[in-house]
């Protein structure tokens, strides 16, 4: 059983591109929120249904559209099946996926650890469906003896990555954003690219939780 390599997945053509896909849809949150500010001024439900509906379900679909478009790669899997096969064997399987990731980002304010540490919640979206295709993908190949649970080294390294990843995102977001500032001289960058950088840097962490569970169909 060959090792599935972590930063071999992380460049895969497949990944990058999803990330790509994944950044753009970060940049367009902003200006869709924008939009419903300037449009429905007048209209307080309009914009409690964005921020506490609109926000988690738009950003529970880029999660689920990046984990698919990265498929194979965040596998470390250059052959596999096609995902439309993987998918028209669980038709329900993509909305079900997609209405849990969505359930998730609701319980953040009665979940305490999530609502103490909200940068897990995108990593644990990526991770559920991250699951689910492996799981579909096991199934397609008649793999039984494989489990979604990559082992506690790897979970570890999840929650630390987590952590550490949307710090440094933070951190790196605002320093972007200032000197983009500074050489336009406008004012907003710093929030924006602060939203974006911590948005990306959740990525790698998914794709820790999928190499690890890929070395079990690794061959």
């Amino acid at each position: 059983m060959r090792r599935v390599d972590f930063i071999a997945a992380m460049f895969d053509g497949q990944v990058l591109l999803a990330m790509g896909v994944y950044a753009v849809l970060a940049a367009l949150e902003p200006c869709i929120e924008v939009f419903i500010e300037r449009h429905f001024e007048a209209n307080p439900p309009a914009h409690w249904c964005w921020e506490h509906l609109g926000i988690p379900l738009l950003r529970a679909a880029c999660v689920v559209l990046f984990v698919c478009l990265a498929y194979p790669g965040l596998f470390g899997l250059r052959v596999a099946p096609d995902l439309q096969a993987l998918l028209a064997a669980h038709e329900a399987g993509p909305s079900a996926v997609l209405g849990l990731a969505f359930l998730l980002a609701l319980m953040v304010p009665v979940v305490p650890l999530l609502h103490r540490h909200p940068e897990l919640v995108l990593p644990l979206q990526g991770m559920l469906a991250t699951a689910f295709l492996f799981a579909w993908l096991a199934d397609y190949l008649h793999m039984t003896a494989v489990s979604v649970w990559p082992g506690a080294d790897v979970m570890m390294l999840v929650l630390i990555g987590a952590w550490l990843m949307n710090r440094l995102a933070r951190f790196a977001g605002r320093a972007l954003g200032e000197t983009a500032d500074t050489l336009a001289n406008t004012r907003g960058y710093d929030t924006l690219a602060v939203h974006i950088v911590t948005m990306l840097a959740q990525l790698p962490v998914i794709l820790i939780y999928s190499t690890g569970l890929a070395v079990q169909i690794a061959i």
